[in-house]
This record gives structure tokens, sequence and C-alpha cells, in this order.
């Protein structure tokens, strides 16, 4: 079953063979029959048939540069997410190992039971958000 689509998918289409309209691949009337198309699509196949043997975006060198770029950054920022996530952990383990430790040679105390779980937040917290500003950095 086809997908429904809405104003927005159909916005993306009609701009899409504007776009094409204005490299000269299409011809006026063949813009307004598939522009016919695309805005009384109601579902997905009705309008993908409205972008039927146009060539793809791939022929427009900053999209090739793009869509190259994209792949290397989902790569750094999985490492970026790894590191942070295995730096976390030991952290966390780290943090338990001492509280136990706390614990066992001190006693449970209430001075204890509230900086370790507030350190650990606070230095989850930084990880967190210096992991994610070095995701989204360009």
């Amino acid at each position: 079953m086809a997908s429904l689509v809405g104003d927005p998918e159909r916005d993306r289409t009609t701009k899409e063979l504007q776009r094409h309209y204005l490299e000269g691949r299409l011809s006026l009337d063949e813009l307004a029959g598939r522009l016919e198309t695309a805005l009384h699509a109601r579902n997905g196949v009705q309008l993908r048939s409205a972008l039927n043997e146009l060539p793809a975006r791939w022929t427009d060198p900053e999209v090739m540069r793009a869509a190259v770029r994209s792949p290397v950054r989902a790569v750094r920022n999985a490492a970026i997410l790894a590191a942070t996530a295995a730096v976390w952990l030991l952290w966390s383990i780290g943090v338990l190992v001492a509280f136990v430790a706390w614990l066992a040679a001190n006693g449970p105390s209430l001075g204890a039971l509230l900086i370790f779980p507030l350190l650990w937040f606070g230095v989850s917290w930084l990880l967190w958000s210096t992991g994610k500003r070095r995701r989204t950095r360009r």
C-alpha cells in the first residue's frame, strides 16, 4: 500500500520540477503536466510519477560533495559517540567502585549518599554535552 503524502512532500516535488524546468530539462508543457500530477497526488507512487524519467540530482557537483562528506561525518560522529560512551562507562564503574569502597570503609553517611550521585551525574552531563558539541560541529 502506498503511503499518503501531504503538502510538504508536494511542495518539495514542485520545487524539484521547477528546478528541472529552469535547468532546461523540461518544456513549459511538460512542467505544467507534471505539476498537475504532483499537486493532485494522494500517495507516494503518484507523486513519484511526476518525477519519472528526470535525471537525478547527482549531476550537481555541490550535491555530490555534500553526499561524499556526509558518510565521513557520520563515521566521525559515530566514533565520537563510541569514545564518549566508553569514557562514560569507565567513569561510571570507577565511581561505583569508589562508592562501595567508601561505604565499606566509613559506613553509610548522608554526605556519601549525596556526593557520589551528584558527582556521577555532573561528570556524566559534562561528557554528554561536550560529546554532543563535537558531533554537531562542522
